[in-house]
């Protein structure tokens, strides 16, 4: 059984960033635990062995100027957000605190109830809680569900609900949204189309419980390039079938994709590219393959109403990974436009803890009227994505002066 514990981690940390499995996870079987938990001891094994990125040194002239340029367009308005996103990349990068060695102490937390990354960096998840009851309606007719650290969002159109990520594992998908569907007025039998932002298993793991109990006819999208990672992974369980149990197996298999129906596909000769999808005769959505965090990541653009007036909502799935920083540079330009010409001005990524969202998302469902900094407008988006590229510029090219260390 030693590939139970050591190369099904492998196997599925190519798909894994060291932060992405929550520290507690339930599972439906003891096998599908099993299977969870030993992804999350993989991506800890990972963090400990390998610190994350951060300052050693000054930055060198050209990397201060991308740096000078993010600074200055976090500094247009008091959106805690967008600041957040400079402070994060710009400042501080993020680590683990059990992957301490970039040159900087570790210190703690200034209030979990509002950041979960500190003052110098270093990312806690012994915080992290589910959503309240019913998820968090941040906008007329989209909501967000699954914890602090990781979610979901639903977005219901006049042709039917779409679900943008699938949580970790069906345990997960019941618990933090199937049982709470219905207090939120909504219902998964509705559900039309799946985006699966990317291929690392907390952003995929139910969505077969979606396919095969819910929605059989839904849709699901995803990057090509994570697709075909998704892909090799379910072949290589299947050739190695004989090496589990037909209950750890069934579980494996479980927590990955078994088909993707619509693939994003790269421009010839770029490593990004988009596709609008129909989802009904009333609603498009913009799915974009962006490369950064994953080979394959997608990030979405839907149609969404806030207070009676007409939105176009940004999903973006997921954000480290200093060692690719010069594509996720190019990929930002890329989201940068296409997020202008259709016009997108509210901004949410599943990663709730990433900008803080997770306070304010408590605080909306708290008070619906209370400040709601997910809506930027058009003007903010577009900062926010552009300090993102500019954090990234100058992290590559504090890669190259040595002045940072990537993972």
């Amino acid at each position: 059984m030693a590939r139970t514990r050591r190369e099904f981690g492998a196997l599925v940390m190519a798909g894994v960033g060291a932060t992405a499995i929550p520290s507690a996870l339930n599972a439906s079987t003891a096998a599908a635990q099993q299977a969870t938990e030993e992804v999350g001891t993989a991506a800890a094994q990972a963090a400990a062995e390998v610190p994350w990125g951060g300052p050693l040194a000054p930055d060198k002239p050209l990397a201060k100027a991308y740096a000078d340029a993010a600074k200055a367009l976090s500094e247009v308005d008091d959106n805690p957000m967008i600041r957040w996103h400079h402070r994060v990349w710009c400042q501080t990068g993020y680590r683990s605190p059990g992957g301490a060695g970039t040159g900087q102490p570790v210190d703690q937390l200034v209030d979990p109830a509002v950041d979960f990354v500190s003052p110098k960096g270093f990312l806690y998840k012994d915080y992290v809680r589910p959503m309240p009851a019913g998820g968090v309606q941040f906008l007329d007719n989209a909501w967000y569900f699954g914890t602090d650290f990781i979610g979901m969002v639903i977005v219901r159109t006049p042709d039917g609900l779409i679900m943008l990520d699938a949580m970790t594992n069906p345990q997960d998908m019941r618990t933090q949204f199937l049982d709470q569907a219905a207090a939120a007025g909504l219902d998964p039998r509705d559900i039309r189309y799946v985006f699966l932002g990317h291929s690392h298993i907390d952003h995929v793991g139910g969505a077969n419980l979606i396919r095969d109990r819910y929605a059989p006819h839904a849709k699901f999208v995803m990057g090509q390039p994570d697709a075909a990672v998704i892909a090799a992974q379910r072949a290589d369980l299947k050739k190695h079938k004989d090496e589990y149990t037909e209950e750890e197996h069934r579980a494996r298999l479980a927590l990955l994709p078994n088909r993707i129906d619509v693939e994003i596909e790269a421009y010839p000769g770029h490593t990004v590219g988009m596709k609008r999808i129909r989802i009904g005769r009333q609603t498009t959505a913009v799915a974009m393959l962006a490369p950064g965090h994953t080979v394959g990541q997608m990030h979405v653009i839907v149609p969404v109403v806030h207070q009676g007036q007409a939105h176009k909502l940004l999903v973006w799935s997921g954000n480290d990974n200093i060692d690719a920083a010069a594509q996720y540079a190019v990929s930002a330009d890329f989201v940068q436009g296409i997020a202008d010409q259709e016009g997108a001005d509210v901004f949410i990524n599943t990663h709730a803890y990433q900008g803080a969202a997770y306070s304010h998302l408590r605080a909306l469902k708290a008070d619906p009227a209370a400040p709601n900094p997910l809506l930027m407008g058009r003007a903010g988006v577009q900062r926010h994505i552009e300090i993102f590229g500019n954090a990234h510029r100058a992290l590559a090219q504090r890669l190259i002066d040595g002045t940072w260390k990537a993972m």
